[in-house]
């Protein structure tokens, strides 16, 4: 049925019936001319993020590449020149958003060239940021997603919810990051041998700190220092992988480790300067305080 013909029925009907109805109308509420996008953004309101995989797939519904079989290329005893070879699919370079555990070959949104044309992505991300959606939206080079989704886990000692920021983080068995491990009601640890805390399909959404202005400016500073020097006196950007709210600038190249230009909590509103760096990097010292940021000495 059109929505038109929904909106006839709109209260008039059981409680099951309206939950389709308000359901279409939601969708419909986006809009977006491509009746896609809508189910995307409804689908990512559901789960919480905007995704996308690039995958090969058999036709597009916005262009002329239709599902399709190659040809034969010669005559043989089985077939005839130009005949469809149906052991050879046509697949057109592809993307589909949202995809869930379940996947389905060929089976995708659009081919890459209308999502390009039409400029998909681009306008999800614009949407759902502009209208200040609650949505995580993976990372990407056009704009950094303002929240960031925070998984629900039920504590296997105390059965007490906690969102995944809440718990104390312990190091990985390899020892290259840090996972979620400690209750913050209780204090019982998951174990990678051991019990661990319950998962459930539920989640919160905190606001993402990378997304803060005066991280994207330094962010933007530090490529625009890199872009006319050689590679081995390029800058990098990081994030602490075990404290969130810590970003930093870094010399890229090894030196017996890597050597601090500078480092600034967006929490406590202050910075440290590396110590060959003391005079030499006034103007990610002039941006941090323009924010409010207060220079103290490095530990």
């Amino acid at each position: 049925m059109t929505l038109d013909e929904l909106e006839v029925l709109d209260g008039k009907v059981s409680d099951e019936a309206q939950k389709v109805i308000d359901e279409a109308k939601k969708e419909c509420s986006y809009g977006f001319e491509m009746p896609i996008m809508n189910e995307i953004i409804k689908t990512s309101e559901k789960t919480g993020t905007l995704k996308w995989t690039h995958k090969s797939i058999r036709s597009c519904n916005y262009c002329n590449k239709n599902y399709d079989y190659h040809t034969y290329s010669r005559n043989s005893r089985n077939h005839t020149k130009g005949d469809k070879n149906y052991d050879k699919p046509i697949y057109y370079s592809g993307i589909k958003f949202n995809e869930g555990f379940v996947t389905f070959q060929g089976d995708g949104d659009m081919c890459l060239e209308c999502c390009t044309k039409h400029k998909v992505k681009e306008r999800l991300i614009d949407y759902i940021i502009d209208n200040d959606l609650k949505i995580q939206i993976v990372k990407n080079d056009y704009r950094v997603s303002k929240y960031l989704k925070d998984d629900i886990r039920t504590c296997y000692s105390c059965n007490e919810d906690m969102l995944e920021s809440q718990m104390g983080k312990e190091r990985t068995m390899m020892g290259d990051g840090f996972y979620p491990s400690k209750c913050p009601h209780c204090g019982a640890e998951s174990k990678p041998f051991g019990k661990s805390h319950g998962v459930t399909n539920r989640f919160g959404m905190i606001k993402n700190p990378s997304a803060k202005e005066e991280v994207q400016k330094t962010k933007e500073l530090v490529d625009a220092y890199n872009q006319n020097k050689d590679k081995n006196d390029h800058l990098y950007f990081y994030q602490n992988s075990h404290t969130d709210s810590i970003f930093g600038v870094n010399e890229e190249k090894w030196t017996n480790g890597y050597t601090k230009v500078i480092q600034f909590n967006i929490n406590s509103k202050k910075f440290t300067v590396g110590y060959f760096y003391k005079e030499k990097c006034q103007q990610f010292k002039e941006l941090l305080t323009s924010f409010g940021y207060i220079e103290v000495e490095d530990k």
